[in-house]
């Protein structure tokens, strides 16, 4: 068993192996394999079959340096989705208590207590007032 894992070492090294975009193609393939299971789609198991060769493909790959870049666009587009997500959920964590307006100056996000009615509010980044109006 120790000489497999030896021969196994010895064969990845200089390989690019596992990243995040491994991980999301391979989620997204198994998402696919599953909505295929529900609707029995011959495209749609050609496409979770080929991803999934394309992502084993992409993790021996020899070039580093293309997979790197190809990571780096992925994790920023991810990031901003996850962060735009994260500010979603947030958002309807609190709508009990809070409401959130844009600065008509400066376009920050500000996060106001829930007062009914019209009310003036002055930008912390910008230091511009204006007016809110909050229904509910």
């Amino acid at each position: 068993m120790e000489s497999l894992k030896n021969r196994l070492n010895r064969f990845m090294v200089g390989r690019y192996g596992i990243d995040q975009l491994y991980y999301a193609g391979l989620f997204l393939a198994l998402g696919l394999m599953m909505i295929n299971m529900m609707v029995n789609s011959t495209i749609l198991m050609i496409l979770s079959n080929g991803l999934i060769v394309l992502i084993v493909l992409r993790g021996f790959s020899r070039n580093i340096s293309r997979r790197r870049m190809e990571n780096e666009k992925f994790s920023k587009v991810w990031n901003t989705i996850k962060k735009e997500g994260r500010i979603f959920f947030r958002r309807i964590k609190g709508i009990r208590t809070h409401r959130y307006r844009k600065c008509l100056h400066c376009k920050k996000t500000l996060k106001l207590p829930i007062k009914r009615g019209k009310h003036m509010v002055q930008c912390p980044e910008c230091k511009a007032f204006f007016v809110v109006r909050v229904i509910v």
